[in-house]
């Protein structure tokens, strides 16, 4: 026997050992284990949902316009994720909001952040950094403007995918040639939020939604099982077979056409017996009445059944008579005229 024939004859008796399983466990372990298996999907599908609820809690953090620098600067710290180096999809996700609360008073103005991976963010070398961001040749250090005119007052949005790291966040503004302006009397706010559970969260959420699934089709499977059972509807594979054979022989009926009854009484005299077919003689004597013994009417009886050939019954009355009409006997053993 090949490898391929043992690993199907191995699954086939599992499957046949939890079918019997299943069959000689009562009712009572039955609604146990559907009880067990809703609590699994109620269960599974709660920690799903706090998995996705801490994927898409976010990480806050904050920064102030700073007149010395003439820029608003944050040392964010240390970013976890997957470590996987370039753009991909495990990039954690910056949503930045700045607000410029009291911008330069200069015709063309605009909002630049830069977002530098740096372990010191006080290192003489961010600034040479930050003009390699300009380019936009590396992941490391990202650099965005605002995409509209900035005002007073106004809220820019800005979206960075980092990988995981340290991280230095640094928001000024610019003139038209690009350029910083260092003007003292300016302010601005960064309000910034960091995702990084959420593919951690979102895989594990994922999962424990694939295991709810699963739990939610044994439930189904408990539950129909134990349905038949309450309904009477639960048949080994031999009471099926035997009762589809029972239906289709009663449907079927005895096979051929039945036989004709006896035309008389059986044991009936011959010609010969009967004596000759002229006029009787005279009447024999009669006995005395008080001689003659007394006779009894037999008691009512419908007859029995005697078998014929092909499964027909005939019924022989208390005269020993023949009823002509042809019988089949029931299951329960009762006799039925049979319908042709």
């Amino acid at each position: 026997m090949s490898e391929e024939e043992l690993d199907a004859a191995g699954a086939l008796a599992v499957d046949e050992d939890q079918d019997e399983l299943m069959e000689e466990m009562s009712i009572d372990e039955r609604k146990e284990r559907l009880k067990k298996a809703r609590w699994n999907v109620f269960l599974y599908l709660g920690v799903a949902a706090i998995l996705f609820g801490f994927a898409l809690f976010p990480m806050p953090f904050s920064a102030d316009y700073d007149d010395f620098s003439k820029s608003a600067e944050k040392d964010i710290g240390l970013v976890w994720g997957v470590p996987v180096e370039g753009e991909d999809l495990f990039d954690v996700p910056m949503r930045l909001t700045v607000t410029a609360d009291n911008p330069p008073a200069q015709s063309a103005i605009n909002i630049a952040v830069y977002v530098i991976q740096q372990d010191d963010c006080t290192d003489f070398t961010l600034s040479e950094k930050m003009q390699e961001a300009k380019g936009g040749d590396s992941h490391e250090y990202q650099y965005q403007e605002a995409t509209s005119r900035v005002l007073a007052d106004g809220t820019y949005d800005f979206e960075f995918n980092i990988d995981p790291g340290q991280y230095c966040l640094i928001a000024e503004y610019i003139d038209g040639n690009g350029d910083k302006i260092t003007t003292s009397g300016h302010s601005m706010s960064v309000e910034g939020k960091l995702y990084p559970n959420q593919f951690f969260g979102g895989v594990l959420g994922l999962l424990c939604l694939g295991l709810s699934a699963f739990a939610f089709i044994g439930a189904q499977k408990h539950g129909a099982v134990l349905r038949k059972i309450l309904e009477g509807e639960n048949e080994t594979t031999e009471s099926k077979v035997l009762s589809e054979a029972s239906k289709a022989r009663i449907a079927a009926g005895p096979g051929g056409a039945p036989p004709t009854g006896p035309s008389g009484p059986p044991g009936a005299p011959s010609d010969e017996e009967t004596g000759p077919s002229g006029p009787p003689g005279a009447p024999p004597a009669e006995a005395p009445a008080a001689d003659a013994p007394e006779v009894t009417a037999p008691a009512t009886d419908e007859g029995t059944y005697e078998p014929a050939e092909n499964g027909y019954f005939f019924r022989k009355m208390p005269d020993g008579s023949y009823d002509q009409t042809v019988y089949v006997q029931n299951d329960d053993g009762s006799y039925v005229p049979h319908e042709g």
